[in-house]
């Protein structure tokens, strides 16, 4: 009895696979069909968990991408402001004249 259960095991199991991979369904009886929709119904649930492993580490990656070029971003924006202030103070030193310098009105005649 228990050899016999074991057979039919390896013979549906067999049979499965032979179906999966280019086998013909009409071939199949009942049980088998069941069985077989029993592993395809396991399978795509296994596939689909998987698949939303890798969405999910795909997606953290896409976040800690975003962090650092906003951090960048940041970096570079802060940059600009300070050449920015830099240029403005020399536009405004530069309509002061030096303090050793005379003017030349003075030798205007």
């Amino acid at each position: 009895m228990r050899v016999c259960i074991i057979k039919r095991k390896q013979l549906l199991e067999f049979n499965n696979n032979r179906y999966i991979f280019g086998g013909g369904a009409s071939e199949m009886n009942l049980e088998e069909l069941l069985v077989l929709e029993k592993h395809l119904e396991i399978w795509i649930c296994q596939i689909r968990s998987t698949k939303m492993e890798i969405m999910f580490k795909e997606i953290q990656l896409l976040r800690n991408k975003e962090g650092i070029l906003k951090a960048a971003n940041q970096y570079l924006l802060d940059k600009m402001e300070e050449n920015v202030e830099f240029t403005n103070i020399q536009a405004v030193m530069g309509n002061i004249p030096y303090p050793l310098t005379i003017q030349n009105e003075i030798f205007q005649i």
